[in-house]
């Protein structure tokens, strides 16, 4: 019998890989693009991000993809002001 706890454990873990994965390339998309910006933020842009985030995940977890990607954007003028 398998343990229930360690198996959802395990797929949770081959889900953060892929998001770590994912993020690294959108990071690498993004980054560069500082240099073709007049400023920083966008903000239309980024509430633009923020919706589609909230309506891929759906309303059970709309407010909690909008707050996960806003530390996104957040760390993405990071690293484009470190660029």
């Amino acid at each position: 019998m398998r343990d229930p706890l360690l198996s959802a454990r395990r797929k949770i873990d081959a889900l953060d890989r892929r998001i770590a994965g994912l993020l690294a390339r959108r990071w690498d998309l993004a980054v560069p693009l500082r240099a073709l910006k007049a400023k920083a933020a966008d903000r239309a842009r980024e509430r633009r991000v923020l919706a589609n985030a909230g309506a891929a995940a759906g309303r059970r977890y709309s407010g909690s993809a909008k707050a996960v990607f806003a530390c996104i954007i957040g760390q993405t003028k990071k690293l484009q002001a470190a660029k």
